[in-house]
């Protein structure tokens, strides 16, 4: 569900090796030629203010980009027959092994299909199974004119690197001389199938946005249709655990066991059912780290990452000078953010300091690190979900992370919260709700959508509250309606692609939906009366065999004809800031007030830049430092693939 995009800026860091360890991101276990015995046992107690952070730093952190040649079937005679190219020959021997006829398929006299170029990326941190969305392209010299109705075939997708950039990798991971692959730098290595991608493609959607979301643009605008989306069409079938690696010329290993040992205590209770998280492993002569993200953190990596690496090597007591200076930080709003990540680091013990935060009354954002804290230790209670619903309600510079720390739980506090901020606000809020909601748990009754034939799905949610409609032009096509009613006014007549036409005559009630069909070889025009209801008539679109670009193609043109007495937003997700500067803007804003204006006025892509690396800020003066100018905010992500709220909100 959330999902964030994780576009890290690290440099010198290596995921992979050559082989099937570069197609799955994960580390053999290698021998260290040295022998553990030739180095001396590390010992904890002589490091007591270690953290794993100061002894590692963060390897496998880079998206892997995969394409793949694929055939797209099902199109309206819109395909072509590819031309004799290298591109055809690699689809001709996949639908060979699956015992097709590549001329029957690929010439089909009826134009019903179409090569295709598929591409993704698989982040760090994904485990085999999860599902990400794909890009479908045309090659250059394609005659294929719309890919509109079209459905991707089962197509493999492989990863792949230039060889010259994948051996400095190599060298930088430790790999030896003798396992860098030989080749010419330019030379386009290949690697191994690490996704499939199928399903129903998505093009000719057309959402251009205005101010805070709201839907606007010109009716009579051509949507793309050469190129198409199929929002989590992609399955990944590897595993990419993130990689602490140890630093220092000769790291030893007893100091990876420690620092895997410390990682698993702190994090007991929120793991699966493997039980554990981190496991020492040798990479070369290089002890290592590999750590999968627990379930309580899935829709946030980066804020495990950030936690990690704030463990101390030995754990403080309950009057550890260090614990005791934390507790009283989280108390101070220039300190509370980083003070709690580092509490959190220490674990379940830390629970009761936490708590003395969510009574702190004159400061957002000490209320606001605690309650967010308490949820991601699953110590989340009424309180501390009433808080952080309060927080995202009044606070948009802190309402990304509210939301998806309120969906980093699925019991009934949090997600009742989470009900309940479907029926507050703006859209931005309202959306943001839902969509942390459906991250927690699709199937919630509060959120469950209906699949509209093939192509996109239609909720109908917070019944009780004032109407709203909002679309999607990334991550996943959906049209989410708030309320319980959306009644359509006013005459219109107009197409919906090549072949609907809806119209609404001076003085009827009803909404009549046209569509052209060839019967016999001879085009037919069929058509039905729906009520002037937005939802029936969506509905009756897609009985008719209508997809997400005419339901959205509808949306607007109603839209831009005033026909709506309710607001249509699009793409309304909650912007905000890193948690690095969160913390620096905390120094300079005790109230939150600078930061939520322009929280509210930011604009973006949806994407964040995690620009602060995987450190935190390390002293309390930077922290406190005016700064000249807040800079714009950026959203971070509640992650949109399965199992994250926004990438990080998708």
């Amino acid at each position: 569900m959330f999902h964030v995009r994780r576009r890290w800026v690290v440099g010198g860091l290596v995921a992979g090796l050559t082989g099937a360890a570069l197609a799955t991101g994960c580390t053999p276990r290698q021998t260290d030629s040295a022998g553990p015995r030739a180095q001396a046992e590390y010992d904890p107690e002589k490091d007591a203010a270690a953290t794993v952070g100061g002894k590692t730093v963060m390897g496998n952190t880079e998206p892997i980009p995969v394409s793949g040649v694929g055939l797209v079937y099902q199109l309206k005679g819109t395909g072509s027959s590819p031309p004799a190219d290298g591109w055809r020959e690699t689809l001709e021997k996949a639908l060979k092994k699956r015992k097709l006829n590549p001329k029957e398929v690929l010439d089909d006299p009826a134009r019903s299909t179409s090569l295709v170029l598929v591409s993704g990326v698989i982040p760090p941190g994904a485990r085999n199974g999860d599902r990400f969305d794909v890009t479908v392209t045309l090659p250059g010299g394609s005659k294929t004119t719309s890919l509109q109705h079209g459905v991707l075939d089962l197509c493999d997708l492989t990863n792949y690197e230039m060889s010259g950039s994948l051996k400095q990798s190599l060298a930088n991971s430790g790999v030896p001389n003798g396992k860098v692959p030989q080749a010419a730098a330019n030379e386009l290595l290949m690697g191994n199938r690490v996704a499939a991608a199928e399903g129903p493609l998505v093009a000719g959607v057309l959402l251009p946005m205005k101010g805070d979301g709201a839907a606007d643009a010109p009716a009579g605008d051509m949507p793309a249709v050469r190129a198409a989306k199929v929002w989590g069409g992609m399955t990944n079938l590897i595993d990419r655990p993130y990689h602490f690696l140890l630093n220092g010329d000769a790291p030893q290993p007893r100091l990876a066991m420690v620092v895997a040992a410390r990682m698993n205590a702190v994090f007991h209770g929120t793991t699966d059912r493997a039980g554990k998280v981190a496991e020492a492993q040798v990479q070369g002569r290089r002890p290592m780290v590999t750590a999968f993200v627990p379930p309580t953190y899935r829709l946030n990596h980066h804020r495990f990452i950030l936690v990690a690496r704030n463990i101390p090597l030995t754990a403080p007591g309950p009057t550890d000078p260090y614990r005791k200076k934390l507790e009283r930080e989280l108390l101070q709003p220039e300190t509370a953010v980083l003070a709690a990540i580092k509490l959190e680091a220490l674990g379940a013990d830390s629970e009761d300091a936490l708590r003395v935060g969510l009574e702190h009354a004159d400061s957002p954002w000490v209320r606001f690190a605690a309650a967010q804290s308490l949820c991601y230790l699953g110590k989340a209670d009424p309180k501390a979900a009433r808080t952080l619903g309060e927080i995202a309600e009044r606070h948009p510079a802190l309402r990304t992370h509210a939301l998806t720390a309120l969906a980093s739980q699925d019991d009934a506090p949090c997600l009742d919260q989470l009900v309940e901020l479907m029926k507050k606000g703006g859209s931005s809020l309202r959306y943001g709700a839902f969509a942390a909601l459906r991250g927690a748990d699709e199937n919630h009754d509060a959120v469950r959508g209906r699949r509209m034939g093939h192509s996109y799905w239609l909720h109908t949610v917070a019944a009780d509250s004032t109407p709203l409609v909002h679309l999607t032009s990334e991550r996943r096509n959906e049209v989410v309606l708030f309320g319980s009613v959306w009644p359509v006014s006013g005459t219109f007549a107009f197409p919906l692609g090549g072949e609907f036409t809806v119209t609404r005559k001076d003085g009827e009630e009803a909404v009549t939906v046209s569509r052209v069909v060839t019967k016999d070889g001879e085009p037919t025009t069929i058509e039905a009366k729906y009520r002037a209801d937005l939802a029936a008539i969506l509905k009756g679109l897609a009985e008719m065999g209508g997809t997400y670009a005419e339901a959205v193609e509808f949306v607007r043109r109603v839209h831009a004809a005033d026909g709506f007495a309710f607001p249509v937003a699009v793409d309304a997700v909650p912007r905000g800031f890193d948690v690095q500067e969160l913390a620096r803007l905390a120094g300079r804003d005790p109230l939150c007030a600078e930061a939520d204006k322009l929280a509210e006025k930011s604009t973006g892509t949806g994407e964040v830049v995690q620009a602060g690396g995987f450190d935190l800020p390390t002293a309390a003066d930077e922290v406190a430092r005016p700064q000249p100018d807040l800079p714009v905010p950026t959203k971070p992500g509640l992650n949109r693939a399965h199992g994250s709220v926004f990438d990080h909100l998708k």
